[in-house]
């Protein structure tokens, strides 16, 4: 009888020792994956940066540089090029009319991540582009990308933007929600 018990209770234990180093290692993954993202990220944002920073003729459209640089998932680059068409058939002006990863028109610091979450399947990834450094009286308000793993590539599906008005009202919108003209 104490023989099976302690078989039972020696069982239990290394079910439960097992189970602490999956989670373990479960952690220590994430927290891997989340530094590799977050690094590839800083490495384009800072190329795209002074890109924006110094521009030549030859510089590349926030769009052509996400699409080369494998940034944006299949459905927002589709979203993009439409856009790119739909401005060209406008006289230049598609429904984006700013740059989607600096969030303005121009810029005067390079971006910054300053934060990244794992939210179930994607993650957040909220960027500054430090406008407030350069202009006292400007709206710094950071903004997110929403990133999703496709074909084992963290890619932006969607950014989640936000502004005051005149009157200090908030004012939320999307990526996706410009290019699919819901925004004015």
């Amino acid at each position: 009888m104490k023989k099976s018990r302690i078989t039972i209770h020696l069982a239990i234990f290394i079910i439960f020792l097992v189970g602490c180093v999956h989670a373990m290692l479960s952690l220590a993954h994430s927290a891997d994956e989340a530094t590799e993202v977050k690094a590839r990220y800083e490495k384009l944002l800072a190329d795209y940066s002074q890109i924006v920073l110094h521009p030549t003729p030859k510089s590349p459209s926030a769009t052509e540089y996400a699409v080369k640089n494998n940034m944006v998932s299949k459905e927002l680059a589709s979203l993009l090029r439409k856009d790119d068409e739909f401005a060209k058939k406008e006289g230049g002006m598609g429904y984006l009319d700013f740059d989607f990863l600096v969030n303005a028109q121009d810029l005067c610091k390079p971006l910054k991540i300053v934060g990244l979450v794992k939210n179930n399947a994607t993650y957040a990834m909220q960027v500054s582009n430090r406008s407030k450094e350069c202009c006292k009286e400007c709206d710094e308000t950071p903004y997110s990308f929403v990133l999703i793993n496709e074909s084992g590539v963290w890619k932006i599906d969607d950014a989640a933007y936000s502004f005051k008005d005149d009157s200090g009202a908030d004012h939320k919108f999307s990526l996706k929600d410009v290019l699919n003209g819901k925004v004015d």
